[in-house]
C-alpha cells in the first residue's frame, strides 16, 4: 500500500485559493449546534463561554475560504436550521454525519481541508440545497426560514401519520 501522508494537492486544480484563511467551527450547547468561522480559535471559544458558560467545542479545523465555505454549510443544512448559525439536527443520522464529518477534516491540514471539503459537500447531498436556492431565487436566510419551516411541517405530517397507525392498531 503506497503512503500518502506526504501528498499535497495542487490547490489550483481543485479551484481551491489561498485567500480569507480562517477556522470553521462545530460547538453544541444542549441540543443545538452552532457552525461558524472564526480567524482566531482561542479568541472564538472565550468569547462563546462568555454568553454560553458550558458551551462544547467539537471541532475547530483550519480551512481557506471560510466566509464562503461557512455560507456554503448554512445553506446546506437549511432544513436544519433553528436561528442565526444555530442548527437542530432532525435525527441522529443526520446528528452523526455532520459531527463525524467535521470530525473527519485534519487539525492542522488547512490545504487538505479545503479539497476535502469540496468533495464531502458536492458528495453529501448539501448542493441540493444550494441549487434549490437559486432556483428559488431568494436570500439564504429566507431560504433557511423556509426549509425548517418545511421539514418541521413534513415531520409534524409523518408524527400524525404515525399516530393514526398506531390507533387504529395498523404498523
Amino acid at each position: 500500500m503506497d503512503d500518502w501522508s506526504d501528498f499535497r494537492p495542487n490547490l489550483d486544480i481543485f479551484g481551491v485559493r489561498r485567500k480569507d484563511a480562517g477556522w470553521l467551527y462545530l460547538m453544541k450547547s444542549g441540543h443545538l449546534f452552532k457552525i461558524g468561522k472564526t480567524k482566531s480559535p482561542k479568541r472564538r471559544i472565550r468569547d462563546a463561554q462568555t454568553w454560553i458558560p458550558d458551551i462544547e467545542v467539537i471541532a475547530m479545523k483550519p480551512f481557506w475560504n471560510i466566509s464562503t465555505l461557512e455560507r456554503m454549510l448554512h445553506e446546506g443544512l437549511a432544513d436544519q436550521w433553528h436561528k442565526g448559525e444555530w442548527f437542530k439536527f432532525s435525527d441522529a443520522s443526520y446528528h452523526d454525519f455532520v459531527v463525524d464529518s467535521f470530525l473527519d477534516f485534519y487539525s492542522e491540514d488547512r490545504d487538505m481541508n479545503s479539497v476535502d471539503f469540496m468533495y464531502w459537500y458536492q458528495g453529501s447531498g448539501m448542493m441540493e440545497f444550494a441549487i434549490e436556492r437559486d432556483a428559488r431565487r431568494v436570500s439564504l436566510k429566507k431560504f433557511q426560514k423556509d426549509s425548517a419551516r418545511e421539514t418541521a411541517e413534513i415531520e409534524e405530517r409523518m408524527r400524525q401519520a404515525k399516530d393514526s397507525c398506531t390507533e387504529r392498531g395498523v404498523g
